[in-house]
């Protein structure tokens, strides 16, 4: 959402200053061109600077549904294993393109190691 609201403003930050300029019988000087610019440079550094810090912090955005991905791996290009907890259940699950299937229903005591990919 804070990327259409980041977008939106840069779409009226131009037109808001050229109605301002409007009302200076249409002259344009070098200082609100200037105040564009680094407006425009401003807005593009928070996007980015945002988009880091959620790869960075691996922040997903997640559903309140009670389910939880603990581990992926590929196993080919459309093909992976998946570890989810769903009501305190931990499943197998194997992912294709066409189907998601349950392999296997794991211990709840099972304990995953090494790094997680997802």
């Amino acid at each position: 959402m804070n990327v259409f609201v980041s977008f939106a403003s840069l779409l009226l930050l131009p037109s808001a200053a050229y109605a301002q300029t409007e009302e200076k019988a249409g002259i344009i000087s070098g200082n609100d061109i200037g105040a564009m610019v680094l407006a425009l440079f401003a807005v593009l550094a928070v996007i980015v600077v945002l988009a880091s810090l959620l790869k960075r912090f691996n922040l997903k955005f997640q559903g309140a549904s009670g389910m939880k991905v603990l581990s992926s791996v590929s196993l080919g290009t459309k093909e992976r294993l998946v570890i989810v907890e769903v009501g305190g259940q931990k499943l197998l699950l194997g992912v294709t393109q066409q189907r998601i299937d349950c392999l296997k229903e794991l211990p709840s005591d099972i304990n995953l190691e090494g790094k997680e990919e997802q």
